[in-house]
């Protein structure tokens, strides 16, 4: 944490404005900084990721898996590899990990929002946002 005690940043992208607006009510109460936005809106538009990323300067971003996973998948793979999203560690999501893991392999947090599964999704945050800090500090 800087001096300033500033809060890190986790930035949403999730399909569902429910889940956008209930993690981000989790984070904010674990002490994360947070901006929320729809998958759909980056990739199709109206949104820009770079610019998103420029303005919010995420410690760690959250993508959810989700159907057609496919897509999901390779749009959040654009994503990831993106210049915007150097360095930043993500923490992936998805309602059905049965579905999705095809796809992402096993470090994908199943989001059910049971009381579990939101520890285990904060705490995944949490050691990404030390992840991302490192790897800040050393840039």
């Amino acid at each position: 944490m800087s001096s300033m005690g500033k809060r890190p940043t986790v930035l949403v992208l999730n399909g569902s404005e429910d889940l956008i607006e209930a993690l981000e009510e989790l984070l904010a109460d674990a002490g994360f900084q947070t901006k929320g936005a729809r998958v759909q809106d980056i990739i199709r538009g109206p949104l820009d990721f770079a610019t998103l990323v420029q303005e919010t300067l995420p410690t760690v971003i959250v993508y959810d898996i989700s159907v057609p996973f496919d897509l999901s998948w390779s749009a959040f793979q654009k994503l990831a590899a993106s210049t915007a999203a150097a360095g930043i560690p993500f923490v992936l999501t998805t309602t059905n990990k049965e579905g999705a893991k095809d796809y992402t392999g096993p470090d994908v947090i199943e989001l059910l929002l049971k009381p579990y599964d939101i520890e285990q999704f904060i705490q995944a945050v949490s050691l990404a946002v030390r992840r991302g800090a490192d790897g800040a500090a050393r840039r």
